[in-house]
C-alpha cells in the first residue's frame, strides 16, 4: 500500500481473558486453549496488516497485549485497552505505530439528549414511552488517528452493542413477566437495550459529524445484520450512486457506508457472513464509513479497494477450533486508496477526460 492509503479491520476476540481467570461464570481458558488463542490472533494480525483495527470481548489489556508483544506484531502497533475492576468485556483499538493522536476517550454513559424518557405518540397509542438506560451495556471507544502527513484526523469510534440473544436477569419470583414468560422478557431486553444503544450512538455520531467533512469510521459488533432497524439507525441510509447521472451519494453530512454494500455493489457474487448461531450465517460485524471515503462523494479523500472477511475458522471442528483458537466472528478488513475527489478533478481539467 501507498503511504496515504489505509486499511481498516474488525476483530471480536472471544472473550480474551488471561488463562484460569473466571469469564462470567465460567472457569475461563485453560493454559493450552489460551495459548492457541494468542497464536491464533497473531497469525490473523499479521495476515490482514491493518493500519486501525477495532477489538471487542478484551476482558484483560494485558493478554491483548501479549498478543502484539509476538513477533510478528512487535513494535508495529500503539494499543489503546483497558482492563475495569472488576473485569469485564471491553472493546479495544490497535493502531500503527505513530498515528494515534491526542487522548483516546471511553464514553460509558449515553448522551443527556439522547435518552428515551416520557415520550407521547401523536397518534394510535394513548400511553408514554420511557427506557431509563443510562449507560452503554459495554463502553464505547473513541480516538483520533492520522495516517500520513498531508492526510487529515480520522475520528474512531469502536463499539459492541447489545446481543441478540436472550439476556441473562436477575431472578425475582413476584415479577409474572419472569414468572410466565421469562424467554420472552429475555429477549425483549436484549433487542430494546441494543436499539437504545444504536440511537445513542447516532446521536453522539450526529453532534460529532453535523457540519464538517471530517472522516469518520465506526467499527464494532453491532449483534445485527446491515439492514436490521438498529444498523441502520446508526448508518443513516446515506445514498448510493447507482448510473452516471444520479447525484445518490454526492454529499452525506451525517450517513455511514457499510464496506460490505461497498463490496456488493462492484462484485458479481459475494458472501458475506461473521457469525454462525443454529446454522443460520450471520452479519453481525461491520465496518462503516463516512463520505470521506466513499467513491462518488464530492468530498472523497479515499477510494474503496477492497473488503475481505476471515471466516473460514467459523466451519471448523471441534478439533480444528482447539489448534486454532476458539474464536466464533469472522474478522473483517477494508482497504482504502488515497484517492482525493479534488485531485482528480484538477487532472481531468489539466489533462482531459480519460479515453
Amino acid at each position: 500500500m501507498a503511504r496515504k492509503d489505509i486499511s481498516i479491520a474488525n476483530f471480536n476476540l472471544l472473550n480474551l481473558n488471561l488463562p484460569g481467570q473466571p469469564i462470567y461464570d465460567d472457569d475461563g481458558w485453560s493454559q493450552d486453549q489460551y495459548d492457541a488463542k494468542i497464536a491464533f490472533s497473531e497469525l490473523v494480525l499479521d495476515d490482514i496488516g491493518a493500519d486501525i483495527i477495532g477489538f471487542q470481548e478484551c476482558w484483560d489489556a494485558e493478554a491483548l497485549a501479549e498478543i502484539f508483544d509476538r513477533p510478528a506484531l512487535r513494535g508495529r502497533y500503539d494499543l489503546v485497552a483497558r482492563t475495569t475492576d472488576p473485569p469485564g468485556i471491553q472493546v479495544a483499538l490497535a493502531v500503527r505505530k505513530g498515528m494515534l493522536q491526542d487522548d483516546p476517550e471511553w464514553i460509558e454513559d449515553l448522551p443527556d439528549d439522547a435518552r428515551f424518557i416520557d415520550l407521547q405518540e401523536a397518534r394510535d397509542a394513548a400511553e408514554s414511552v420511557s427506557v431509563t438506560i443510562r449507560k452503554f451495556s459495554r463502553p464505547l471507544l473513541r480516538a483520533v488517528v492520522n495516517k500520513a502527513d498531508g492526510t487529515p484526523d480520522i475520528t474512531v469510534h469502536v463499539a459492541h452493542l447489545k446481543s441478540k440473544g436472550p439476556t441473562s436477569l436477575r431472578d425475582d419470583g413476584g415479577n409474572p413477566v419472569l414468572r410466565r414468560h421469562r424467554l420472552i422478557a429475555q429477549t425483549v431486553v436484549s433487542h430494546v437495550r441494543r436499539m437504545v444503544e444504536a440511537g445513542a450512538l447516532r446521536a453522539i455520531l450526529n453532534d460529532r459529524m453535523r457540519g464538517n467533512d471530517d472522516p469518520v469510521v465506526v467499527l464494532g459488533d453491532l449483534n445485527d445484520a446491515t439492514t436490521s432497524v438498529s444498523t441502520e439507525l446508526l448508518t443513516g441510509n446515506p445514498g448510493y450512486r447507482f448510473f452516471a447521472k444520479s447525484t445518490a451519494g454526492h454529499k452525506s453530512d451525517l450517513g455511514l457506508y457499510t464496506v460490505e454494500k461497498l463490496q456488493q455493489l462492484r462484485s458479481f457474487r459475494h458472501v458475506y457472513y461473521t457469525y454462525i448461531h443454529q446454522n443460520q450465517m450471520e452479519s453481525l460485524d461491520h465496518i462503516m464509513v463516512s463520505d470521506s471515503f466513499y467513491d462518488h462523494s464530492a468530498i472523497r479523500r479515499w477510494s474503496f479497494r477492497d473488503m475481505r472477511v476471515l471466516n473460514d475458522h467459523l466451519t471448523a471442528t471441534d478439533a480444528e477450533r482447539k489448534r486454532l483458537g476458539f474464536n466464533d466472528h469472522g474478522i473483517i478488513v477494508a482497504r482504502f486508496d488515497w484517492n482525493p475527489m479534488i485531485e482528480e478533478a484538477e487532472k481531468i481539467l489539466e489533462n482531459g477526460p480519460l479515453a
